[in-house]
């Protein structure tokens, strides 16, 4: 076999298995005699869920019935011909859907459904199928001027991929060489869409998109790699540990097991049942190639398939091209997810309608997960006004596109790779506030200051929105009890809910929501009349649990402290309350600050320069920046980063318990890699 067909045989290693039987008697029953079946709206223009697309999608069904080798209706002449049939009604009507479906969804699916028939084909069907495929450009040499420019990241990959199986059809060895080149020139390093110097996923501009078409990116290529391995087309060394990086280093930290972080998946947060599954299938494809991340790669499908001994992803990363923090604690996740002049909080509808209410995704989210039923298909049921730990104004619901690049340069965060501090100050509008997260083994203190807005409309910080499961507890100074249905405000110390403690330093009223709550599909995606089985056009129903802090009507120089520690027992929490693990040193404009005892592991924020002093600890610099400082295997430890994704030197002065006062000229990484942490060693 030589290597044109070894990459033929291998596109179609997915479609060997045949679907289910009764599916396929079904499909066959309703097609009419013209090839096409009578409930599918082959006028349909819907953007996302296109409705002709269904047509493809019965009809691969069919193709893979008469094509997988232990499908009963194997080679089946009579199936043959209604295949021919369905396939000719497509080909002849020729629906049209620019531009995603009509280059890249419709061609796929033809493509694929010319693969198992190759060899079946009139010359009819071939050449119209051929001419149908090459509406896929990959935006070089000829086929760039013809298609008015070069697409980008997910979008090339997949109209590359449409290309080589064109290029398998037509037993072109140069075309076919020419597509796994255009595909590998996506596995690099960009300043753009695509895979970013710290390997979170931009598309559409710089947003975040590591879950929606950075999962298309992940499977894909890794596909690929694999079916390219051993042949002349094969990916280079360098290639695969790319992307290897890039799902290792990259997409897995913004997932809990087999759950997303919704702060990574754009627009498609609007669509039901977000998954990370993906990355199983991507982790099972590497581990056919040599990689030299075996383990790692074993150990990623092992947490995605929910194996019990998985050993589990522990330990914190910052994204500073993307502005979010992600941290893995031992069975929690938590990120805190912000944006800047550098970064977009979410994308645009681009004629999709999807995300109608995603305008405060990044004003400071985080998404907590424990076992990760708490966001998934919650979202018609959301109050979009309140995610999780945002501080928002809460003026009435906008209109229009929410996508928007923040107003203000400073954010950042300084992780060692097991402690790590966020912050970012968040400006919109009128709205002002300076925003920290502080990251330790066991909890995250959140703290909030100077939150100032003129416009009278009311102000407010989200501890959490998820679904509500069991009951809800809250304690103060002269006891506990649990929160009845419904809503209301509540002066606590703490509050718990699914295994999750929410602990304050004083007594703070807290407004909270524990019910049932009503929403609809469409409120948040105009173009899905229904949610594919997880709800049709009408009430969505779901019980959500809503924990939030009131700053009142034109806040100025409001705060707030709070700290989440998962996986905690009810009857543990108000003695945690009482003698919490932590300590929070500052909390004012210009300083933020929290020390953790069990870790030794002191986090600081710099709005500008300036000098803490706490304990024995004394401390200062000369710009704006975070810092962690942390005793490990023996010694202190600090990690450092610009707060504004920028380089150069920061000095610092500093001492510490049981060291001596230094003076420290601390240099920061630049170029690509600005906006990382510098880690040093103080003794």
């Amino acid at each position: 076999m030589n290597d044109l067909e070894t990459i033929r045989s291998r596109m179609l290693d997915h479609l060997r298995e045949p679907p289910d039987s009764g599916r396929v008697l079904q499909l066959r029953s309703s097609l009419q005699e013209d090839g096409s079946w009578p409930d599918v709206n082959y006028g349909g223009s819907s953007t996302t869920t296109w409705e002709p697309a269904e047509h493809l999608r019965r009809l691969l069904t069919l193709a893979q019935a008469w094509f997988a080798q232990a499908s009963d209706s194997r080679g089946d002449a009579d199936l043959g011909g209604e295949i021919a049939r369905a396939l000719d009604c497509w080909l002849s009507r020729d629906p049209r859907r620019p531009w995603w479906w009509d280059c890249i969804g419709a061609p796929g699916m033809v493509s694929l459904v010319l693969l198992m028939l190759d060899g079946n084909l009139t010359d009819a069907q071939r050449a119209k199928g051929i001419e149908i495929l090459k509406r896929a450009r990959m935006g070089d040499g000829e086929d760039k001027a013809a298609s008015g420019g070069s697409p980008t990241g997910q979008n090339l990959v997949w109209q590359a991929e449409i290309t080589a199986r064109r290029a398998v059809l037509q037993k072109d060895e140069a075309l076919l060489r020419r597509a796994f080149i255009r595909i590998a020139s996506e596995l690099r390093i960009s300043d753009g869409e695509g895979i970013r110097a710290d390997f979170s996923f931009h598309q559409h501009g710089p947003c975040l998109y590591n879950h929606g078409y950075g999962a298309g990116f992940a499977t894909d290529n890794a596909r690929l790699v694999a079916m390219a391995d051993g042949t002349a087309f094969a990916f280079t060394p360098e290639k695969i540990a790319l992307l290897s990086a890039y799902i290792l280093d990259g997409s897995q930290w913004l997932a809990h097991g087999p759950h997303t972080d919704f702060g990574a998946e754009g627009r498609e947060i609007t669509r039901p049942q977000q998954t990370a599954l993906y990355l199983g299938r991507a982790a099972r494809d590497m581990l056919r190639v040599v990689t030299g991340r075996e383990d790692e790669f074993r150990a990623l499908a092992a947490r995605i398939d929910g194996a019990p001994a998985a050993p589990p992803l522990i330990g914190n990363k910052h994204f500073p091209c993307s502005d979010i923090m992600a941290h893995h604690g031992r069975g929690w996740y938590m990120s805190a997810r912000m944006y800047s002049t550098r970064t977009m909080n979410t994308d645009n509808l681009a004629g999709c309608g999807e995300g109608h209410l995603s305008h405060y995704l990044a004003e400071g989210a985080t998404c907590i997960m424990r076992h990760g039923g708490e966001y998934i298909n919650l979202f018609p049921a959301w109050d979009w006004q309140r995610v999780p730990g945002t501080t928002v104004e809460l003026e009435p619901h906008k209109t229009g596109d929410p996508q928007r690049r923040g107003e203000s340069p400073f954010s950042g965060g300084a992780s060692d790779g097991t402690v790590g501090v966020a912050a970012f100050q968040l400006q919109r509008g009128s709205l002002r506030a300076r925003k920290a997260w502080f990251f330790f083994s066991d909890l995250a203190v959140c703290l909030g200051a100077d939150i100032c807005c003129a416009t009278g409309h009311p102000v407010v910080t989200t501890l959490n929105q998820c679904r509500l499961r069991g009951p809800v507890t809250v304690g103060g100074d002269t006891g506990s009890r649990v929160a009845e249905e419904g809503s209301g405000t509540f002066d606590v110390r703490w509050l718990w809910h699914d295994g999750i403690a929410y602990l304050f330093a004083k007594s703070t009223p807290v407004m909270l929501v524990n019910k049932r709550v009503e929403g609809n599909w469409r409120r948040i995606s105009s173009n899905r009349s229904h949610a594919e089985g997880y709800g049709v056009l009408g009430p969505v129903a779901d019980r959500v649990f809503m924990a939030g802090l009131a700053h009142g009507v034109s806040p100025r120089g409001a705060t707030y402290e709070y700290a989440v520690m998962p996986g905690v027992e009810v009857r543990d929490v108000p003695e945690l309350a009482l003698s919490p693990p932590f300590r929070i040193v500052s909390n004012c404009a210009n300083v933020q600050a929290a020390y953790h005892q069990g870790d030794e592991a002191l986090g600081i924020v710099f709005y500008e320069a300036g000098r803490i002093e706490w304990q024995a600890w004394r401390i200062a610099v000369d710009r704006a920046c975070v810092l962690v400082i942390r005793r490990a295997h023996g010694g202190w430890r600090a990690a450092m980063a610009d707060t504004c994704a920028g380089a150069g030197t920061v000095r610092l002065d500093i001492a510490w318990p049981g060291g001596s006062a230094r003076g420290i000229g601390v240099t920061l990484p630049g170029g690509q890699d600005a906006g990382k942490s510098a880690v040093i060693s103080l003794d």
